[in-house]
């Protein structure tokens, strides 16, 4: 798949802030039309979506769009570093960290939006509120925040973002980019070792085809603390699960010991379901490196 120059330069923008996550202080490009479509990074979150970012314009001449309530907004997604990246693998203990502290793994939220088509050229600013998000980790929290672009005169267009497939040149769903309706399960932030912990989690059968369910474990390759590098291999797990058309069943094992934190899950589902999936944790059973029961209860949200 070949996306075109625009959307090959907003990865390439990104290429290096992934596991700090960032926010901009442009937009992509930072000199567009009216009309023209812009994209800009809004941090690192896992719960920011089209729906609850939203985004003003402010003109040369002082007019303010609401490009959310305009339908300017085209799509709120994140993106991730290439598994091999250096970075991935050698940034500051700090960039590998970070975004676990605020419960997720490394990640950079991007949003791509259309200017208004009236727009006055000159000097513009956007205005970037995550509404209800407490899990961004570029450092500037839910905002609001600004970026700066220049307007200049013309008649701009939409950008389709088309690639070459099997001989087409379709333009881009956004839709696949961005986070499909999950269940998140997490182990808290206690310092004890998990060693093992045997999961069954129920589910409404008549909401979601059981062959619809996946489960995603993000991998942490933090090592060590802030004054010791250390080992790679802390954070190392082994996941099994399956479901029998009724519960979901995960396991996993962590031999040398994992910090609670670098261990969670997400249960996948497609979109526009007619019910609620109601997931449910029935049954946890938490072991220490010793094989021994540890008093650590898994917690279970729901995001649609």
């Amino acid at each position: 798949m070949k996306y075109n120059i625009n959307f090959l330069g907003l990865v390439a923008l990104c290429g290096g802030l992934f596991l700090s996550a960032c926010t901009s202080v442009n937009t992509f490009p930072n000199i567009a039309r009216p009309g023209d479509t812009v994209s800009f990074m809004v941090g690192g979150s896992a719960l920011a979506k089209k729906e609850n970012v939203s985004v003003t314009l402010t003109d040369s001449g002082g007019q303010v769009f609401d490009l959310q309530a305009l339908g300017r907004v085209r799509s709120v997604f994140n993106l991730r570093a290439d598994g091999r990246a250096i970075g991935t693998h050698y940034s500051p203990y700090l960039d590998s960290y970070i975004s676990w502290a605020f419960g997720h793994e490394p990640l950079q939220t991007v949003m791509v939006a259309d200017l208004p088509v009236n727009a006055a050229p000159g000097l513009a600013t956007l205005t970037v509120t995550l509404n209800g998000i407490v899990d961004n980790s570029s450092g500037t929290g839910a905002g609001p925040f600004t970026l700066a672009m220049e307007i200049i005169p013309g008649s701009g267009n939409p950008e389709l973002f088309s690639h070459t497939a099997l001989n087409t040149t379709p333009p881009v769903d956004f839709t696949q980019l961005e986070t499909a309706p999950s269940a998140k399960v997490e182990f808290g932030t206690d310092n004890t070792p998990i060693g093992a912990t045997s999961l069954i989690i129920d589910f409404d059968e008549a909401s979601v085809n059981p062959n619809d369910l996946n489960v995603y474990v993000p991998e942490s390759t933090v090592r060590g603390n802030y004054s010791d590098p250390g080992a790679f291999g802390a954070t190392q797990r082994m996941v099994y699960w399956h479901q029998d058309g009724q519960k979901l069943y995960v396991d996993i094992m962590a031999p040398q010991g994992i910090d609670p934190r670098y261990l969670q899950l997400y249960i996948v589902h497609p979109p526009g379901l007619a019910g609620s999936p109601a997931f449910n944790i029935l049954s946890a059973q938490v072991y220490g490196t010793d094989g021994n029961p540890v008093a650590i209860t898994p917690s279970l949200t729901y995001t649609p």
